[in-house]
């Protein structure tokens, strides 16, 4: 990969990525489900979307349907054909999902299908893809083409650097609005450098193990940026892949009163108002029109002459890239997770707003030991579409590796080590394997000790349970998910032990969170918990915990000893096993106790289980 074939062979894998994406769709086409009549809206179970048994019996040859199957959001489109027997009618009507509510979809149509419904109806259902997030990738792509001064962004190299030791950066004083950070070496070096431009034009890289606190980094490194400049230009654009990360950047920027009247979070059109936290509801910094109940966009004039920092998705950015702002009116980029988004998603605000030739900065944290882009094309993947920006220049560019002495270049790159989540015990597997022993224990001593005298640990003082179970891993009709009910009940008894416990800490039901890689067996668990009235408890895939964080994790691994199954996985990307970026993810979420529940003879034919 180079800069001058960079956007033909991004372009030709975001191509196959959305025939991959037009296959797997077509496999949840519904044949014969009956609609409700909700006054102008349509009305469809979204139970029925969840479980409806694909038409195509090839789907139980391609399990990763199962566990990724495409969500159904606001706004995209679907078409329906009223079902006459055993045969569709001619007539296909365009409608368009309205909004997505807990227990069903609410679907537009136009006026002729509302006038020809008749209640009992059954109807044939194929629903679409929102396009829009490829379109925005291909056309940032073509920006890149257009803009040569992009190449020392995307490649840079030592040319480009002041030499070592002509800046000032390490001396520079700042008074820090989060004073945690005056005694943390590596953040207060981070935001120093960011403040003071040492890797302009390169890209600044956060490196944030798990629990290292980079978010809180790159905030106060945004609060210094302004602070610093508050009578110039300093305009910053804050960017994250998901509304949920976004939210979180907006949420730490409002507390700041300085920055509050500001401070503008930016809102995808077809979002709901409902989602947004209330903490930004009530500080009035979002894009909602209460007097149309919808997000609005505001022109540009307002843009650039009333905000000073915007904070959006990366997708939601290409809004901006299409405004026609000033050459160099932001000035830094932030883009927080970055290592979740695939390269052409995190090119949309750098191809259209970044200046590096008038000085614009690009500041990248995330971990590249976790999680990536989700993908759905096994050739993509391959071809390194799975490969973020982030990782992408800590493993391929020579100016973001170790030196010769054994440390990151600070002026590009600095890692966090100061861990303040986990008990040493939890921390000590992930540390070794995949951060060289580098994090250290910083945790709260009462919060991370709180399960070492548990009377159900194995070993006193080392908080984390192996418990063994020899069950079956299994699967329902033709669904190709898996569960494994052994299991189940094991998690759920932990969950009643733990509630119970007596002494120290009083477990509630919001400190412990459940992780399976299987859909099904996330199911089964909810629907066991439910049954014993614990429906508070979070339980979810390793993708929806990313990020986050519990007292106590139990994690349940599912497989047992079929071959075949473990070779699927392998194949589908799927479960534990050969993925060693899910199982960092899995087993760093624990702050005082972390149970694993599976099958020791299946695991240890993983080299990270092993371990």
């Amino acid at each position: 990969l180079c800069f001058s074939d960079y956007a033909a062979i991004f372009g030709t894998l975001l191509h196959i990525e959305e025939v991959q994406m037009e296959v797997d769709i077509r496999r949840y086409d519904m044949r014969g489900v009956v609609m409700r009549r909700e006054n102008r809206l349509m009305s469809l179970e979204y139970e029925m979307i969840l479980n409806f048994v694909p038409c195509l019996p090839v789907l139980s040859q391609v399990p990763g349907l199962a566990e990724n199957r495409p969500s159904v959001l606001k706004g995209d489109h679907l078409f329906a054909q009223v079902r006459f027997g055993d045969r569709p009618g001619d007539v296909r009507y365009k409608g368009y999902v309205h909004h997505v509510e807990m227990l069903d979809v609410k679907l537009g149509f136009g006026q002729k299908l509302l006038d020809n419904f008749i209640k009992g109806m059954t109807f044939d259902v194929q629903f679409t893809f929102n396009r829009l997030p490829l379109r925005l990738q291909h056309r940032a792509l073509q920006l890149v083409r257009s803009r040569p001064s992009l190449g020392g962004v995307l490649f840079p190299d030592e040319a480009h650097l002041q030499p070592p030791g002509t800046s000032s950066n390490q001396d520079m004083t700042l008074r820090f609005y989060n004073r945690k950070l005056e005694d943390n070496v590596e953040q207060s070096r981070a935001v120093k450098c960011i403040v003071g431009g040492s890797s302009r034009p390169a890209p600044y890289l956060v490196f944030g193990p798990p629990g290292t606190g980079k978010t809180v980094t790159l905030v106060e490194a945004i609060k210094q940026v302004c602070g610093q400049t508050w009578a110039d230009q300093t305009v910053i654009l804050a960017c994250a892949p998901s509304n949920s990360a976004a939210d979180l950047l907006a949420q730490r920027l409002v507390t700041t009163t300085q920055l509050k009247p500001h401070l503008f979070r930016m809102n995808a059109a077809s979002r709901l108002w409902r989602d947004v936290p209330e903490d930004l509801k009530d500080s009035k910094c979002c894009n909602y029109d209460p007097s149309t109940g919808q997000m609005y966009y505001p022109s540009l004039e307002e843009l650039v002459q009333k905000y000073r920092v915007i904070v959006t998705t990366l997708v939601t950015a290409g809004r901006l890239a299409s405004a026609n702002f000033p050459p160099g009116h932001f000035t830094h980029i932030f883009i927080d997770e970055s290592g979740h988004a695939v390269e052409p998603e995190a090119v949309i605000p750098v191809s259209g707003l970044l200046s590096p030739e008038l000085g614009g900065q690009l500041v990248l944290a995330g971990d590249p030991k976790q999680l990536g882009p989700v993908l759905r094309s096994p050739v993509a993947i391959e071809h390194g579409l799975a490969m973020s920006l982030l990782e992408r220049l800590m493993t391929q560019c020579p100016l973001y590796q170790r030196g010769e002495d054994g440390r990151y270049d600070s002026r590009v790159l600095t890692k966090l080590v100061r861990n303040y989540r986990s008990h040493p015990a939890i921390l000590e597997k992930p540390n070794n394997m995949f951060y060289d022993g580098e994090l250290e224990v910083h945790a709260d001593q009462l919060v991370r000790e709180a399960f070492c005298q548990w009377e159900e640990l194995p070993k006193k003082n080392f908080p984390v349970i192996f418990h063994g179970v020899e069950g079956v891993d299994e699967r329902e009709g033709s669904s190709p998910s898996f569960f494994n009910v052994q299991e189940v009940a094991a998690v759920a008894d932990y969950v009643e032990k733990l509630l119970q416990k007596r002494g120290g800490i009083k477990v509630k039901e919001e400190h412990i969170g459940i992780i399976s890689p299987y859909r099904r067996q996330v199911q089964k668990i909810r629907q066991a918990l439910k049954l014993r009235r614990r429906g508070e408890i979070k339980v979810g895939s390793v993708e929806e915990f990313q990020g986050q964080e519990r007292l106590v994790i139990i994690v349940s691994t599912v497989r047992s000893t079929r071959q075949e199954y473990l070779k699927m996985d392998k194949d589908y990307n799927l479960g534990f096993l050969n993925n060693p970026k899910r199982f960092n993810v899995a087993i760093t979420r624990a702050k005082a106790l972390l149970i694993v529940v599976g099958n020791p003879y299946t695991l240890t034919r993983d080299g990270n289980w092993r371990r």
